[in-house]
């Protein structure tokens, strides 16, 4: 069940998000507020949404991130351990006073647990800020 979303999806409005996913959309002009909020990720929150950002615009199933991201096995609740882990979002969202980067949605019918997902623009700042991160680190040429 690999489904892409593009930046103008009407999906991207009807997400099933509550407290944090509301407020102002990750933009260009948050670089630095992105290298901030990733460097205070708790390390398996780090992992997910390293996971989502490889991923720009795709609904991913909570047990493929479990999987994937988590290391596995997967257990007999997926979705409590994924939303569990990305509570350790907290600190970093509260600090770029932006919503959540991430938006999540209900399974569809007969599919247990959550699907998340990064719109393809908030993930561009994302990796945007980490390539300045790495390039900054690097010593000058001489």
């Amino acid at each position: 069940m690999t489904e892409h979303l593009s930046e103008v999806d009407p999906r991207w409005a009807k997400h099933s998000g509550g407290e944090g996913h509301s407020g102002l959309e990750w933009g260009p002009e948050d670089l630095e507020r992105a290298a901030t909020f990733t460097s205070e990720l708790a390390p398996q929150a780090r992992r997910v949404f390293e996971y989502l950002l490889r991923n720009p615009g795709r609904r991913v199933h909570c047990t493929e991130l479990v999987d994937k991201a988590l290391g596995g096995p997967n257990e007999s609740d997926p979705a409590r351990r994924v939303a569990g882990v990305l509570s350790g979002m907290s600190r970093g969202h509260t600090t770029s006073q932006r919503r959540l980067p991430f938006y999540w949605w209900e399974a569809p019918e007969g599919i247990a647990g959550a699907m998340y997902a990064i719109r393809p623009s908030v993930a561009a700042v994302f990796l945007a800020a980490q390539l300045n991160a790495t390039q900054s680190a690097q010593p000058e040429p001489p």
